[in-house]
């Protein structure tokens, strides 16, 4: 029995070797009988053209309280009382209240050069505090911030203040930072004031603090009856990399995750000018804040208090490891009560205009033995920026024919001294027209394409053939948005998918691109002009969107080296396809995005490839396409990551709605 047994184990053995030879034998043919081509063909054998920095620049301007309640870390808002704008019925006490207790009384003015003597030159306006009792109390003035104050407990604000008193003033001061109910979290000691404008500056730190809110607000409090006069009033908290005049960090830490190569400022539209009085003066942005004089021009309804000025839009790049790239005025703006929808200045005037560029190339690159190479070094800065980058106007394809008369009078005189700079040229306004055709002769570096859109995935094949005349091209600004491009659009996930698309349609042509920017960096939630953007903050927090997500993952998580050639059949799907040999990798790249409400399965074929990682690293972005974050669930639409089996040619379901990203190693 146990013989018999024995025997019918080894002829079962011997059968079920048998039937794996067969079974793979069978497998073998059927993979061979398979077609030759499959869904999607990449040939990694034949690298090509570096891939171009896309998604890898930005432009950053003061709109929708970007930096001003954004960005910039100073609290105080309003902070040189200069908010002076008519069509908002707004007047130099904008966002400061008087506090009181009781039968105490006062009053807040604003205050002019005929009632009073200014700070400087610089200053046009400041506050009057007017104490007429203090029956029940100490008066004050306060500020609560850019629609909050965030204070958080055990921390070191710094609060800084000029101040001068009236001749019926014989008390002293005392600032608080305080809780909208009047808990007082941290105060200075008394301040006595002269009869002369003089810096006041003390160090809170904040106690007794429970729970992190931006209920709160700053107080310069009066202990006896008189007037007192105040100017450039800030209060800073800790900011990104201890720099004095520095960001929020939260928002900075964002910023800084997308690594950019690229910075653009100061605009956009701020830029645009038709005279040196209407401008963004860089020469009003430098210096101590209070001889900065703010920007004369009120573009996005609100003052530019230009605190945040070229030195410290620098002193980002510089901490991002970006190239700056620099914004100047066309002599042209728009201006839409004109008949024409812009305003120029004459050609005879352009001068000024010019002789405030080369001065600003000056400032940023001259040696210190220059006169603007010494104010730079005299702000701080001996070493030179070295801006390499301009772009002429912006946007100025509504007069088209005036840029094209302007536009080669800068760039002649700024060739002239500066040969090596590199100069941008606005081209299409991304709705109609050829930006190609758009070329001014030679004096052309590089082209500036703006789209803005519903829908940018139908540009997906934009790129593919382009004037052998043209230049680079930079896609500066772009954005889709289905819900349009008013105040607080935020952005939702099917705006990502159409991003990303786009994006990857820029990738593949890495021959012919520069950068790319997304039009919006950020935007302050209930006071924005224009989005979607793809970070959001309050006061206290912040979130960002899925075209964010879309961004780090595809572009700067997974940047690439060489674009791979490749052909695909897919219904649904979008690629683009790169190695990367950064630190001795050999990473395959395929980026992919499924626009559909349907998964789709792809036979992928990596010719060439070598030997193939078995473990293959996916990165996935999914939800529905009117999905998006917000300040209560900034999670809902965010990267999941895992792995998955891969060889040299291999089947992938893409899920619907999807933006994926796999990264495939291999060696040569």
């Amino acid at each position: 029995m146990k013989k018999a047994n024995k025997g019918t184990r080894l002829r079962n053995f011997f059968w079920m070797v048998l039937t794996e030879i067969m079974i793979l034998g069978m497998g073998t043919t059927h993979l061979q009988a398979q077609p030759a081509v499959a869904n999607c063909i990449v040939d990694v054998s034949k690298p090509g053209v570096l891939v171009a920095p896309i998604c890898r620049g930005q432009q950053i301007e003061e709109f929708n309280h970007q930096f001003q309640g954004g960005l910039y870390a100073q609290l105080i808002n309003n902070p040189s009382f200069e908010e002076i704008d008519l069509k908002l019925n707004s007047n130099a006490t904008a966002y400061w209240s008087l506090i009181k207790s009781g039968t105490s009384g006062g009053n807040l003015y604003g205050q002019t050069s005929r009632e009073t003597g200014m700070l400087n030159n610089q200053q046009f306006h400041c506050i009057k505090l007017e104490v007429t009792s203090v029956a029940s109390g100490s008066v004050g003035m306060s500020n609560e911030g850019y629609w909050g104050m965030k204070l958080e407990n055990k921390t070191k604000y710094r609060a800084s203040f000029w101040a001068k008193k009236g001749s019926n003033f014989n008390g002293t001061l005392k600032v608080r930072l305080e809780g909208n109910d009047g808990t007082v979290y941290a105060q200075s000691a008394d301040l006595k004031p002269t009869g002369n404008w003089q810096r006041f500056t003390c160090d809170l730190i904040t106690k007794g603090i429970s729970k992190v809110t931006g209920n709160n607000r700053f107080v310069v409090y009066a202990s006896t009856t008189g007037d007192l006069y105040f100017d450039v009033v800030t209060l800073m908290p800790p900011t990104w990399k201890n720099r004095p005049n520095g960001l929020r960090p939260d928002l900075a830490e964002k910023l800084d995750a997308l690594k950019f190569k690229f910075i653009q400022f100061p605009g956009g539209c701020t830029a645009e000018s038709g005279s040196m009085d209407s401008c963004w003066n860089w020469k009003n942005s430098i210096g101590p804040l209070e001889k900065r004089a703010g920007s004369t021009r009120i573009r996005w309804d609100y003052k530019n208090d230009l605190y945040f000025g070229l030195d410290e839009h620098f002193q980002l790049c510089e901490d991002l490891g970006a190239e700056p790239v620099y914004t100047t005025s066309a002599g042209i703006s728009e201006n839409p009560t004109a008949p024409q929808w812009y305003a120029l200045c004459p050609l005879d005037k352009m001068q000024p205009i010019i002789d405030d560029i080369l001065d600003l190339i000056e400032y940023c690159n001259g040696p210190i033995s220059s006169t603007w190479g010494a104010k730079r070094a005299e702000n701080g800065h001996p070493k030179p920026y070295n801006l390499k980058y301009i772009e002429i106007g912006n946007e100025q394809w509504h007069a088209r024919g005036s840029y094209n008369e302007r536009y080669p009078m800068i760039y002649k005189a700024i060739k002239a001294r500066y040969p090596e700079m590199k100069i941008m040229y606005n081209g299409d306004d991304g709705s109609s027209g050829d930006i190609h055709s758009h070329t001014y002769g030679n004096f052309v570096d590089f082209v500036d394409d703006h789209r803005y859109q519903k829908e940018l995935s139908g540009l997906y094949n934009k790129y593919d053939s382009i004037d052998p005349a043209c230049k680079k091209i930079c896609v500066a600004e772009y954005a889709s948005s289905i819900k349009g491009n008013g105040g607080d659009i935020i952005g939702n996930f099917g705006d990502a998918i159409s991003d990303a698309i786009f994006m990857l349609g820029c990738e593949k042509n890495s021959a012919r691109l520069w950068w790319t920017g997304y039009g919006n960096y950020g935007g302050l939630l209930d006071h924005s002009n224009f989005g979607p953007c793809i970070v959001w903050n309050d006061a206290v927090s912040s979130f960002v969107t899925p075209s964010y997500h879309m961004q780090k993952m595809l572009f700067t998580d997974n940047q690439g080296t060489r674009i791979l050639p490749f052909t695909q059949n897919s219904a649904n799907c979008f690629w683009s396809a790169s190695v990367d040999t950064q630190s001795g990798k050999h990473d395959i790249l395929l980026k992919v995005v499924n626009k559909s409400g349907t998964s789709e399965t792809t036979d992928i074929l990596l010719k060439g490839a070598g030997k193939i990682d078995p473990v293959g690293h996916f990165t996935l972005l999914k939800g529905s396409p009117n999905d998006e974050n917000s300040l209560t669930n900034p999670t809902k639409i965010v990267p999941s990551s895992g792995t998955f089996v891969a060889t040299s040619r291999f089947s992938y379901t893409f899920p619907a709605n999807s933006i994926n990203i796999l990264r495939i190693g291999s060696v040569k």
